[in-house]
């Protein structure tokens, strides 16, 4: 497989809201689609000013350990940019100790002071 067709498999979407980036997971999630976020992340929050990330894993079913690596080292490179990183979406019994979650992108939204309705 070339990297033209790997690339297709693992869009990242980056949509800015009330000055919160909030990122979609895919289900089921890559190396791939990891490898790009990190860049993509790190490109855009050095040029783009924000008050914090949410990663959105509502459509997300099972997520192994390499997975929890995975976006423990997207929690990095947002708090070493200096923006909180909230997970919303996550199901009962997955989150993990070292992130901040919400149960929704609204309840998210709003842990972040981004939901000004």
């Amino acid at each position: 497989m070339d990297n033209d067709e790997d690339h297709s498999e693992h869009r990242v979407v980056l949509q800015k809201f009330n000055g919160v980036l909030i990122v979609p997971l895919p289900d089921p999630v890559s190396e791939g689609f990891f490898k790009d976020l990190s860049h993509r992340l790190l490109t855009f929050l050095r040029s783009e000013g924000v008050r914090g990330v949410v990663l959105d894993l509502s459509s997300v079913e099972i997520m192994d350990r390499h997975d929890f690596e995975q976006i423990h080292r997207v929690w990095q490179t947002t708090h070493l940019m200096g923006t909180p990183l909230v997970m919303a979406g996550l199901k009962p019994g997955v989150a993990d100790a070292w992130a901040c979650c919400a149960l929704s992108v609204e309840q998210a939204m709003a842990l972040l002071g981004g939901d000004k309705r």
